[in-house]
């Protein structure tokens, strides 16, 4: 192992140490027995109540190279009573930051008002706030005023995915609309391949296909790739020609809430999207 490796092997077992010296026998349903000399938990009651041996917990805590699945890193955070965050930074130190179960169990999370706040105030600047589907679950009027109708559709379908796709007019509006559709579909595969059980990534396909016959094929290609901050460029009905740098990101209270501005890379888009948001 390389000194970082060993390094958060080592964090790893003193974080488990730590929590199971915090509990008590009749806290995960043991009796307490003859007198202990140490608080906590037992390394072998850990062990058992998870499923594991002993040799390979106490491997764990020490923090040797040993191997770690999903299912026994979840076994051992609901025995040892962990918080989400806990659990995850559990997945983090063992490096199974992928497979960390995430909050919310319908698929989507919570939005607290300091992001719809965030949102809002950089107006004139248009922005909104995406969730792990490309769902649009908050927006500024500036926002709302580059994509027409935005407003007006029904909550499922305020979808960037949908937007691009199923709405006719994004393909005209956007220039050079077959790159980046392409961009934005590559970024939506990977996240929904990395969620095969959450069902909302199906119904988005789903719908999206009804609206774009071409659609299916597209899918069908398993393009992914990440994010790239390129240009975006508009052909706007009422705006004219605008063009945004764009910039993701990550909320640290949830990885899966990502907030996305389009600053204006020019003066002429800048006076546009400023006359735009004066008008809303």
């Amino acid at each position: 192992m390389n000194d970082r490796e060993t390094q958060r092997r080592a964090a790893l077992g003193a974080f488990l140490r730590s929590r199971r010296e915090r509990l008590t026998p009749g806290e995960v349903g043991l009796t307490g027995g003859p007198r202990r000399r140490t608080p906590g938990l037992r390394r072998e009651e850990v062990a058992l109540l998870s499923g594991v041996s002993v040799s390979w917990y106490s491997w764990l805590e020490q923090g040797r190279p040993i191997a770690a699945s999903a299912q026994v890193l979840d076994a051992l955070a609901t025995t040892l009573r962990l918080t989400a965050a806990e659990r995850r930074h559990v997945f983090d130190l063992a490096g199974e930051s992928d497979s960390a179960p995430r909050p919310a169990a319908d698929g989507c999370p919570a939005v607290g008002d300091h992001l719809r706040a965030t949102v809002a105030a950089l107006s004139p600047t248009p922005a909104c706030l995406l969730d792990r589907h490309w769902d649009v679950l908050a927006h500024n009027e500036t926002e709302a005023a580059i994509y027409d109708g935005l407003d007006r559709l029904p909550v499922e379908r305020r979808n960037m995915i949908w937007l691009c796709f199923g709405w006719q007019p994004m393909r005209t509006v956007l220039k050079n609309w077959e790159a980046e559709s392409w961009a934005v579909l590559a970024q939506f595969r990977a996240s929904a391949d990395r969620h095969p059980d959450d069902p909302r990534f199906a119904e988005i396909v789903a719908d999206v296909s009804t609206a774009d016959p071409g659609f299916p094929a597209r899918w069908e290609r398993h393009d992914v790739a990440g994010f790239n901050p390129a240009l975006k460029r508009f052909d706007h009905p009422r705006l004219g020609l605008l063009t945004f740098r764009q910039a993701k990101l990550i909320a640290a209270e949830d990885p899966d809430l990502h907030l996305v501005a389009r600053h204006p890379a020019d003066p002429a888009t800048r006076q546009a999207v400023a006359a735009a948001a004066a008008r809303r």
